[in-house]
């Protein structure tokens, strides 16, 4: 059976607060006042918090010269505050050694929310960015299943084959819901109680404060 794993990014390999970047690159293009709240229900990826933001801003859609600058700008406020140690950025427990064991066994993949940019910068500052040759990233996504299923295309031109069995890593219960609605398997990674509680709760099967038993996390996949 070909297997392939996509593994969501932030809280499932990495742990950074990019908020402050993000804050700043919003605040530099729409004013100190800007409104930086989450909208209830709003699709949770980097596109879509952007479009959000600038949208309430300007009282108008953006437009995409608006909203590739301002990709750019935090783009390059996250490489400075993650090189000067402002923001660190740090991998989730045992994640190189699972990888590692991982890639030897079947092919790996992104399948992220964060703008392609970020997520690898994220991975370069941990030195997980070489193990993960392609993905799904956020760009125009009307749900998170979206980018799971770019993920796997873009999976499957990188390993010219066509994959039976699909499994997504994920922090989050709208990766959970993407795994779902796309109909591949789930795994959930989260260092927070409440947060695994949340993943149980909206029914994951299997889940993993991190990879430290990288042992019992491959054996789901054999």
């Amino acid at each position: 059976m070909r297997v392939l794993c996509l593994f969501d990014v932030d809280g499932t390999l990495v742990h950074v607060a990019e908020e402050l970047a993000f804050a700043q690159a919003f605040r530099e293009h729409c004013g100190p006042a800007v409104d930086l709240s989450f909208t209830p229900g709003l699709l949770v990826s980097d596109s879509a918090y952007i479009h959000d933001v600038l949208g309430r801003s300007y009282g108008r859609l953006a437009e995409s010269a608006e909203i590739d600058a301002l990709v750019a700008r935090f783009v390059t406020l996250l490489a400075a505050f993650t090189e000067s140690g402002q923001t660190p950025v740090r991998a989730i427990a045992g994640a190189h050694a699972f990888i590692d064991a991982l890639r030897s066994r079947v092919p790996v993949a992104l399948s992220t929310g964060c703008v392609e940019p970020s997520a690898r910068l994220k991975l370069r500052r941990v030195g997980l960015d070489a193990a993960f040759p392609c993905g799904g990233f956020s760009s125009t996504e009307r749900s998170r299943a979206d980018i799971v299923r770019r993920a796997i295309a873009a999976a499957e031109q990188c390993y010219a084959t066509r994959f039976d069995r699909t499994v997504l890593f994920g922090d989050g219960t709208w990766d959970l819901e993407s795994a779902s609605d796309a109909g591949i398997d789930f795994i959930g990674i989260n260092e927070h109680e409440n947060g695994r509680a949340r993943l149980r709760d909206g029914g994951a099967e299997h889940v993993f404060a991190d990879y430290s038993d990288g042992g019992s996390i491959l054996a789901l996949l054999d």
